[in-house]
């Protein structure tokens, strides 16, 4: 039984996701998508990507409808997989529904074993802690549907689950501290940091908060020399390496080079500005601009 408190506190999760998506809603109004097509339909060169924001400490799923499959994606595509990605209602239960717009929905739901609901084709996953943030790949045919290997991504986001927060007054060498240590989850708080960061702990998160306005920037390069270190939600304005094997980055704009030279990991809804080298094993590529087919790149992003 879920105490009055309790359920205060699951629909103040869900509020913070309606929220946020109502932001992602007007800013759409103001962009017209470019992910998962060649070009941009009308005149506008400014056209950008319509993409999500989770604040940390929600929980929720984010639901990515027929991402396009990257050339060098290596883990398989489900045999759902289908070309539909707007209008399509997701619903979770217990948790909230939404739409696709761009093809992605996202809804708030509990911890706990979820029943999500894509357009009458059902799937199942267990939220394993309050706060969890849950990338979830997509393929639907219309009449079922499919996660793809290696997702959804989970980000154990919350204090609940350890998550240690910063802002942009603390010293980049505080960062990388933390960084350092195996199993860490650092989120940070909108605004600019200044300096490379070289990650050296293994099973490391990072996790940028505000994606959709592209409020956590790294003036400077990421190098990731841990193993299983993963990205979210940054804008990286130099060079992003790693030598690790199961390095991972979602939602996140890297404006100089990538070179990924590990095996395995996933990569999910990016935008690749400069020269890009990504795994060619067991690696999962889903909706990146950047690496093929998707060489178009969103102007506005990448200036």
């Amino acid at each position: 039984m879920i105490g009055r408190s309790d359920a205060c506190e699951q629909q103040a999760g869900l509020r913070r996701v309606i929220s946020s998506r109502a932001r992602a809603a007007r800013r759409a109004l103001l962009a017209v998508a470019c992910i998962g097509a060649a070009g941009c339909g009308g005149d506008d060169a400014t056209d950008v990507p319509d993409d999500v924001d989770v604040e940390a400490g929600a929980t929720a799923i984010v639901a990515i409808v027929n991402p396009v499959v990257n050339t060098p994606h290596t883990t398989g595509v489900p045999d759902e997989l289908g070309d539909a990605r707007d209008g399509i209602t997701v619903a979770a239960t217990p948790g909230s529904r939404d739409v696709t717009a761009d093809g992605i929905a996202v809804v708030g739901v509990p911890a706990g074993d979820i029943e999500l609901d894509v357009a009458g084709a059902t799937l199942s996953h267990t939220m394993l802690a309050e706060g969890d943030v849950v990338d979830a790949p997509v393929a639907f045919s219309g009449s079922a549907a499919a996660f793809f290997d290696n997702t959804p991504i989970r980000y154990a986001v919350s204090e609940a689950s350890g998550a240690i927060f910063l802002d942009p007054s603390a010293p980049m060498a505080d960062v990388e501290a933390r960084l350092a240590e195996d199993d860490q989850i650092v989120v940070l708080r909108p605004g600019t940091y200044t300096g490379n960061i070289t990650i050296t702990g293994k099973g490391t998160l990072l996790y940028g908060e505000g994606f959709l306005d592209r409020a956590v920037v790294i003036d400077g390069s990421i190098t990731a020399a841990g193993e299983a270190v993963r990205l979210r939600g940054l804008t990286i304005t130099g060079d992003l390496s790693s030598r690790g094997n199961n390095f991972g980055i979602s939602f996140s704009v890297v404006r100089g080079g990538v070179s990924i030279t590990g095996n395995s990991g996933a990569f999910v809804r990016n935008v690749f500005c400069g020269e890009t080298v990504v795994p060619s094993s067991n690696a999962t590529l889903l909706d990146n601009h950047g690496v093929t087919p998707l060489e178009t790149l969103p102007p506005i992003v990448c200036d």
